[in-house]
């Protein structure tokens, strides 16, 4: 087989997948009394569905979005397969990760602070002074509710001061929740790294462009590198699909149980090949 017959069927099966993962998102939307991290991984799941529907329509010859027209943006690529990654990651720290109570209680606190931290300095920098005035007078308690929370006392100093500056959403690197996913993610790093290239226009991003590489004309190492974006993205929407079954148990007597069996062998299979 090759490199473009390789891509025509990784891409058709990451087209399969999106299909079970959207139904998964309507078999487990409207359920009442959820845990705060059940709902905020909700959200973050419909969010990789989204990513990953944009990450399609910029393939060539994908089925959701047909044209007559073919542009191989790898760099675009690699930009929303890194973001799609790095959303997996976060959705596995919110909703997925087994922890304590106490530690559960303090994630939801963080997420808050920084959010608000957030709006408070968009609004300061949009000189929106009238709504700075809340957020003046809830931001100290809501530092004090973290620096007094019994898991705060577990980190170490620089991570406390970074907390309390609401420069961090979460105390994990990606690189520590990664040896927390119960699969192996060894390909990670260095394709997290390759693709943040692209993302940031670093030289490695420009410096390889030539009169065929980098200009959207089809050429085997576009298509080979959008080919390994596409197979790292599978792997963790698969990777999500399984997670939300779990976390959703009730919702698979809505979905089609030969294609979660399906979804279950090929995770298996990508598991071995990683």
């Amino acid at each position: 087989m090759n490199h473009k017959e390789y891509y025509t069927n990784t891409l058709r099966q990451l087209e399969d997948f999106l299909d079970l993962a959207i139904d998964v998102t309507d078999a487990t939307a409207g359920q009442s009394n959820v845990p705060w991290n059940l709902v905020r991984g909700h959200q973050l799941y419909n969010r990789l569905t989204v990513t990953c529907m944009s990450f399609i329509h910029l393939l060539p010859e994908n089925r959701y979005f047909p044209s007559n027209f073919k542009f191989w943006d790898f760099f675009s690529a690699a930009t929303l397969a890194r973001n799609f990654i790095e959303n997996y990651y976060f959705f596995f720290y919110v909703c997925v990760d087994e922890v304590e109570p106490s530690e559960t209680e303090f994630r939801l606190l963080l997420l808050t602070y920084h959010l608000n931290n957030e709006k408070f300095k968009f609004y300061k920098e949009a000189n929106k002074t009238e709504i700075l005035a809340e957020f003046e007078q809830n931001l100290p308690n809501d530092k004090r509710k973290i620096s007094e929370h019994p898991f705060f006392q577990k980190l170490d100093r620089k991570m406390q001061g970074d907390i309390l500056k609401g420069i961090k959403f979460k105390y994990l690197s990606n690189k520590e929740i990664s040896q927390r996913i119960p699969f192996d993610t060894s390909e990670f790093e260095p394709l997290y790294r390759f693709f943040s290239n692209q993302a940031h226009s670093t030289p490695w991003a420009f410096f390889t462009q030539d009169n065929q590489r980098g200009r959207g004309q089809e050429n085997e190492a576009e298509v080979s590198y959008i080919t390994m974006a596409i197979e790292f993205v599978s792997k963790y929407l698969i990777a999500a699909i399984l997670d939300m079954i779990k976390l959703f148990p009730e919702s698979t007597n809505k979905l089609d149980a030969r294609k979660i069996e399906f979804i279950k062998k090929e995770f298996e299979q990508k598991k071995k090949g990683s």
